[in-house]
């Protein structure tokens, strides 16, 4: 009887142990990589230069630059990723943030 008991116990004990581990071994199956952001790229301190702004639009992803455009303290810059899909960033150009990103989904 205490060898029935012993086996018992420890067949509960081990699925208990397997049934904790489980969840922790699932959130280890998909690590979510961070998107590069302009903000970790210094902003220099004055109103950003075009030089200034495309460096901020390369952080975000644009490879090739096809138009930029300065309006109302705001640099608008297009062009293409390096997966060839259409981006456009619009960048503050009194403080260097990032006010708005376009991305092709075709």
């Amino acid at each position: 009887m205490q060898q029935t008991l012993r086996k018992a116990l420890f067949t509960l004990a081990l699925a208990g142990a397997l049934g904790s581990a489980a969840p922790a071994f699932a959130a280890d199956v998909y690590v979510r990589q961070p998107a590069p952001r302009a903000a970790m790229m210094p902003v220099p301190s004055g109103p950003l230069t075009l030089q200034d702004a495309l460096a901020i639009a390369a952080g975000i992803g644009v490879v090739t630059v096809q138009n930029t455009h300065f309006d109302d303290n705001e640099w608008e810059i297009e062009g293409r990723d390096n997966y060839g899909k259409w981006i456009q960033v619009d960048i503050d150009a009194r403080t260097g943030e990032v006010r708005n990103v376009d991305r092709s989904i075709i």
